[in-house]
């Protein structure tokens, strides 16, 4: 009886925890597709913030593991909502995007400017598309990657108060 009871709350317990999980106590955030650089650039320009670019594709598991482990519980913690525009281009959907100049171009033409060649890989910004940051390619130690992305967000973000303070 003893070890049924175990079992029984044993089996609650699963229960609990797979309806929590499919509840939505861990649900994806969205991430916003990259569709005119021009604009989230202008954006930029007027509210001083930093532009992070997750440069992805829609099959690669590293990329999908960087949107539910970093980049969703920044979107989600909203720490960074007024220093940062976070958008996610795509390589394998045949997208287009008006690039910093405002110039549509196919997805891929676009990163080959950053010499993106893996995915994912993560661009800091300014609003004129200049790297602020050394972009991030991959996924180095999956335990430490949230503090990597911060650092880099917030080195991005000093660089950008440097060049607006320059001017």
């Amino acid at each position: 009886m003893k070890y049924l009871t175990i079992l029984l709350g044993l089996l609650a317990s699963i229960s609990l925890t797979a309806a929590s999980v499919h509840g939505g106590e861990h649900e994806q955030i969205g991430v916003i597709e990259a569709t005119n650089l021009q604009a989230d650039g202008q954006k930029a320009q007027q509210e001083k913030r930093a532009i992070m670019l997750l440069v992805s594709q829609e099959h690669c598991g590293f990329c999908v593991q960087i949107k539910q482990e970093v980049i969703g519980p920044m979107i989600k913690s909203r720490a960074y909502e007024n220093r940062l525009i976070i958008r996610e281009l795509l390589l394998d959907t045949g997208s287009d995007v008006i690039d910093f100049r405002g110039v549509r171009r196919e997805s891929h033409d676009f990163s080959y400017d950053y010499k993106v060649s893996l995915t994912p890989t993560l661009l800091f910004l300014d609003a004129n598309g200049n790297e602020l940051v050394e972009k991030m390619v991959g996924i180095q130690t999956p335990d430490m990657f949230y503090y990597y992305v911060d650092q880099s967000v917030q080195a991005a973000i000093g660089s950008l108060d440097k060049q607006i303070k320059a001017k």
